[in-house]
């Protein structure tokens, strides 16, 4: 009989020993899904409210301490918007500023050009003698000034534009809006835009598209990182070279090839001549600002994209792989 009895109190024991780890398991299990839950809304960023501000519970502490992660992590997103708006007005408020001195700079070197033909077209018809050949020397020396005015005022010009699109690409005020378009179409407006630079190099284009490509893409702004990128081959192509453009489209992507035959890049440089203000060894000659490339990159990272440069013997190819 005592046998008996101990048996019994021992599956007594054993058999109430389960039921507490059930039930504790089964409250745990409940605890971690209310902490997941909670993780869910902190995610979705849905407004925690504390249910038992007294409570001492693991559930309870938990509980509290995403509360205040979520009141931090709001309070951070309200300073990140009031800071990006006043970046957004800074900007508007730079690109007003500097825009209207850059007209005005433009309208008086008009003006002056054609004051200069006029002073000269009159000196030509009145003066004699050694007169003309002072006159002729002033109106040289004129002329160079002002080809040197209108030279600033372009790069000015240029380095506005630039720095109001890097800044609004970065604060992601600009949205890039893809639609489903002819990539042919956008990159023969480039190859028009860019044809008076490569004509001033007698640059010939080698180019190699398929008959058709259409992927989701912004044509302006994907127009302008091709025009980047074509560019900027162009510029440090030696006169009278080549560049070879090809196109091709796999199932995942459109990769659209530029080859040059120019100075090229040194070793290392690969993903460094992607980075803002960056500026390759070889082209401390050449003008620049390091602009092109780091614009073309932002642009094809919003479309989903990426670049790459590749150094050759000679010159540089750069890769543009679009998601299709």
């Amino acid at each position: 009989m005592y046998i008996a009895v101990l048996t019994a109190f021992l599956l007594g024991l054993i058999a109430g020993g389960s039921i507490l780890y059930i039930r504790q398991r089964k409250l745990r299990m409940e605890e971690l899904g209310k902490a997941a839950s909670m993780m869910e809304d902190v995610l979705a960023d849905r407004k925690l409210c504390v249910s038992a501000p007294g409570d001492e519970f693991l559930l309870a502490r938990l509980e509290n301490q995403l509360v205040r992660i979520q009141e931090m992590l709001d309070g951070r997103r309200k300073e990140a918007e009031k800071s990006r708006d006043e970046i957004q007005k800074l900007i508007a408020e730079i690109a007003h500023q500097m825009r209207t001195p850059l007209a005005n700079i433009e309208s008086y070197t008009c003006l002056l050009r054609d004051r200069a033909e006029h002073a000269e077209t009159g000196k030509d018809s009145g003066q004699r003698g050694g007169e003309q050949e002072d006159g002729g020397q002033r109106s040289r020396e004129w002329q160079q000034d002002m080809e040197a005015l209108e030279a600033s005022e372009k790069k000015l010009h240029f380095l506005v534009e630039s720095f109001v699109k890097m800044a609004r690409l970065e604060q992601h005020i600009i949205q890039i809006r893809k639609e489903e378009k002819n990539l042919l179409k956008t990159v023969w407006n480039t190859f028009g835009q860019i044809q008076n630079r490569a004509e001033e190099k007698d640059i010939r284009f080698h180019i190699r598209l398929p008959e058709q490509a259409v992927c989701p893409h912004d044509t302006n702004w994907l127009g302008e990182a091709l025009f980047n990128i074509l560019d900027n081959a162009v510029k440090y192509s030696e006169p009278g070279g080549r560049v070879d453009v090809t196109l091709e489209q796999n199932e995942m992507y459109l990769k659209f090839q530029v080859r040059d035959y120019g100075i090229g890049i040194e070793e290392g440089e690969e993903n460094q001549i992607f980075r803002r203000f960056y500026r390759g060894r070889r082209v401390s000659v050449q003008e620049g600002f390091g602009i092109g490339l780091y614009l073309a990159r932002e642009i094809l990272c919003l479309h989903g994209g990426f670049v790459t440069a590749k150094r050759m013997e000679p010159g540089l190819l750069v890769e543009v792989h679009l998601p299709v």
